[in-house]
């Protein structure tokens, strides 16, 4: 897709954007140094653009000695005020327009007004916040929202990775290295860079790009539910190649997982780099597409081996299987006198293959439905260094 059509396409969107920048409005707060903090819940904010945005934007909050709780939802354009101001958590605050001079809000939840909020106007240095107006504050807070995106989907793609090289055994090396270069060209996306968020045409070129790699992947999961949906229709073996056959299986049944999660990731990158300006529905339209085909796919694969683990005698809590053929006969005598010697002990990864592939669950793998672009962005600044509090997931 040209990416000059991709930016044509998005002039409503910045259009919508910048109307509502005339309304945003930087709000501080001075914390008591006894406020205790969560230390779970701060994300470092480490690149070097990022925090010279923030420094910025609001000078001195890095350099600051007492914690800081900035509510960071942007500059208003052409007033060199600071709003400080101490909200309520989990409340809504409303603007009112009751005082002169200054602002008071009040917050309330489901039953109406609960309280209220002054904001104390604090005079900036002169240009320090006006200069930069809500444009780089909305900018800003984008950067640092999907700063926190990308850091937890380039985490979790470094997991899928490792699932992936873990996989031996494996003789299609065209289909291996296809899967090997999706996540690394998927994965580099991930790493965060200011850049991208920041240049309109570079960010929208990454998601012209994860189009192309989401249609990839879905090839690659699409070969792997044939794959497996083809073992299900091997009814007649032996042990031996029961054994075989689910070695390849096991193959197979990891690369399908694992590229079911990539085009999750794949969504939940376009929804960052879309800057919450798409719906997730929409950046995962094909999710529960594809998650359906793998879950039909794994059933047939269930019933496969619960038909032919009853028709081998396969124990797998005992971890063992019934003799058969001449072993069998050989054993009659003595399984007589001791039943244990009827059955044969059987390898221990053998029966961890039959029990991961046959576990009957929803695929409907956990996906972040939070809008943390529509919430304030709070900073922390401690001990000279600056950290994210995302929202918290019933509040996003």
């Amino acid at each position: 897709m040209d990416v000059n059509n991709l930016i044509r396409g998005k002039n409503k969107d910045k259009k919508k954007i910048a109307e509502n920048m005339n309304d945003l409005n930087i709000k501080v707060e001075t914390l008591p140094t006894a406020t205790m903090m969560d230390e779970k819940k701060l994300v470092k904010i480490t690149d070097n653009n990022v925090l010279t945005h923030i420094n910025n934007l609001i000078p001195n909050l890095i350099q600051t000695g007492n914690a800081v709780n900035n509510a960071l939802s942007a500059a208003q354009s052409g007033n060199e005020v600071l709003y400080r101001a101490v909200i309520p958590a989990g409340e809504e605050l409303v603007k009112s327009k009751v005082m002169k001079g200054a602002v008071r809000g009040f917050y309330r939840d489901k039953d109406g007004v609960k309280g209220h909020a002054n904001f104390v106007a604090v005079k900036a240095k002169k240009g320090s916040v006006a200069a930069n107006s809500g444009t780089a504050a909305m900018g800003l807070a984008s950067m640092i929202v999907g700063q926190y995106y990308m850091t937890q989907i380039n985490n979790e793609l470094d997991s899928i990775n490792n699932k992936i090289e873990q996989i031996s055994n494996f003789q299609d090396n065209e289909y291996r290295s296809s899967v090997f270069s999706l996540a690394s060209h998927v994965k580099e996306i991930a790493n965060f860079q200011a850049e991208i968020l920041k240049n309109d045409e570079l960010r929208l070129s990454k998601i012209a790009q994860l189009d192309n790699l989401e249609e990839k992947c879905t090839q690659l999961l699409g070969q792997a539910n044939l794959s497996l949906a083809n073992f299900a229709k091997n009814d007649n073996l032996d042990y031996d190649q029961y054994e075989k056959q689910l070695e390849k299986a096991q193959s197979w049944y990891t690369y399908q997982n694992n590229l079911l999660e990539v085009l999750y990731k794949i969504s939940e990158l376009r929804y960052t780099l879309h800057l919450g300006t798409v719906s997730r529905e929409q950046c995962g339209a094909l999710l529960s597409v594809y998650t359906h085909q793998v879950e039909e796919t794994q059933e047939k694969l269930i019933r496969w081996h619960q038909s032919t683990t009853k028709k081998l005698k396969i124990d797998i809590d005992e971890v063992r299987r019934k003799r058969g053929g001449f072993d069998e006969v050989t054993h009659f005598l003595p399984g007589l006198i001791k039943d244990d010697w009827r059955f044969k002990t059987i390898p221990k990864r053998t029966v961890s293959m039959i029990r991961e592939q046959t576990l009957r669950q929803k695929k409907t793998l956990c996906q972040d439905t939070t809008n943390l672009y529509a919430k304030d962005v709070e900073l922390i600044s401690k001990n000279g260094k600056l950290y994210y509090v995302p929202a918290d997931k019933n509040e996003a």
